[in-house]
């Protein structure tokens, strides 16, 4: 099981959603916009699958999607 990430736009950094799925979960996602309160900045953000990856390995939150 694998951590949701997204980019904190406050902050720039990764910061987690608080959602855990397996990889073949998190593919079957649909893209829909989600809200999360972000333990980065404290405010909160819309998101979608999009815009989302997924910690892999502990590399999750130094890591940037396309990276």
């Amino acid at each position: 099981m694998s951590l949701i990430l997204i980019k904190c736009p406050q902050t720039g950094r990764a910061v987690s959603t608080g959602i855990e799925v397996d990889r073949a979960s998190f593919d079957a996602l649909p893209d829909v916009e989600v809200e999360t309160r972000c333990p980065a900045c404290a405010g909160t953000h819309i998101w979608s699958k999009g815009d989302a990856w997924l910690s892999e390995d502990g590399e999750g939150y130094t890591k940037q999607p396309g990276q």
